[in-house]
């Protein structure tokens, strides 16, 4: 047998030397970011058992079950454990600075999670949304073929413009106080919460068979989502500028009056989370729309990337 020991490549650096080995990483910020990634799997693994049960269980609610009675639906399930990724991703990157411990290795591992998370996952839930409806067990279809195309396509675009993202996203950072401050399209959370907050509308809507001046509004939701998740794909690779929410308003000191507005979200939230959580996604997603129109700048964007990536807030 052959000795390839002595002929073994090593990896290099820009100037030609051999790269240092990974030899610790930093535990909590890793963990934090593992968490993403496992509540992103878990989401894909809901949109299983709500295929599993359209076709072969009594219905496709979760009601059965008593750790998920506080769901309508696996897709809802689902769309929560994604805002449970956005708590991890948001997590990861202030436990690696209160660490001090900020790292390539938490850079791409973050990008990973994300693409599961917020890339795919959201996607997956759509699609297990919309195929029992295109392809029922027994009956006529309730989604037409042009309904199911529309969603498929827009489906695809999406995860693709995710993928674009971070990949353009770990290309082009990087580093200072500007770049704490916003991001350069929309992030690939911004856009998850926006498609997770119509799912999540819609399983509610179905749930309780909510009509409103005669008109069933679930439909009309549904139809939009393919739409939606189409134009957040394309808002994902353009150039418009987004702020960084926690940097921009949450650590920074506001006046006591502020918390009059913290209260009544918090209100809005226990009342009707479906709300809350579809109104701060469509704000912020149209917030760069706006800021564009306006003329408006967040702050200047840096031209000269960084040649060694620290570990920073993935979008």
């Amino acid at each position: 047998m052959a000795d390839f020991s002595s002929n073994r490549l090593e990896s290099t650096d820009g100037n030609g030397e051999p790269k240092r080995p990974l030899l610790s990483v930093a535990l909590l910020p890793s963990a934090a970011t593992l968490g993403n990634l496992l509540c992103g799997v878990f989401a894909i693994m809901c949109c299983l058992l709500a295929i599993r049960s359209a076709y072969f269980d009594a219905g496709h609610k979760t009601a059965n079950s008593l750790l998920l009675a506080w769901f309508p639906t696996y897709i809802a399930v689902g769309a929560y454990l994604i805002v449970l990724s956005m708590i991890f991703d948001a997590l990861d990157g202030r436990l690696a600075r209160i660490a001090r411990h900020t790292t390539e290795f938490g850079a791409q591992l973050d990008s990973i999670a994300d693409i599961v998370s917020f890339g795919a996952a959201p996607a997956m839930l759509f699609l297990a949304l919309l195929l029992p409806l295109a392809v029922p067990a027994d009956g006529e279809p309730i989604v037409n073929k042009l309904e199911w195309r529309l969603g498929l396509l827009g489906a695809l675009v999406y995860v693709s413009c995710a993928a674009i993202r971070l990949a353009r996203y770990n290309a082009e950072n990087v580093e200072g106080e500007e770049a704490q401050r916003r991001f350069r399209g929309l992030p690939v959370p911004g856009a998850a919460a926006g498609l997770i907050a119509l799912l999540v509308l819609h399983e509610d809507l179905v749930f309780t068979q909510a009509l409103w001046f005669g008109i069933d509004w679930a439909v009309g939701v549904r139809w939009s989502i393919g739409p939606a998740a189409f134009l957040l794909g394309l808002l994902m690779v353009s150039r418009l500028n987004y702020v960084h929410v926690f940097n921009e308003y949450v650590r920074r000191d506001h006046p006591p009056i502020h918390l009059v507005g913290l209260v009544i979200l918090v209100g809005i939230g226990i009342f009707s989370p479906q709300i809350l959580l579809a109104v701060l996604a469509t704000v912020y997603v149209l917030s760069g729309v706006l800021l564009k129109l306006r003329g408006g700048r967040v702050g200047k964007q840096p031209t000269k990337a960084r040649e060694i990536p620290t570990r920073i807030d993935v979008p």
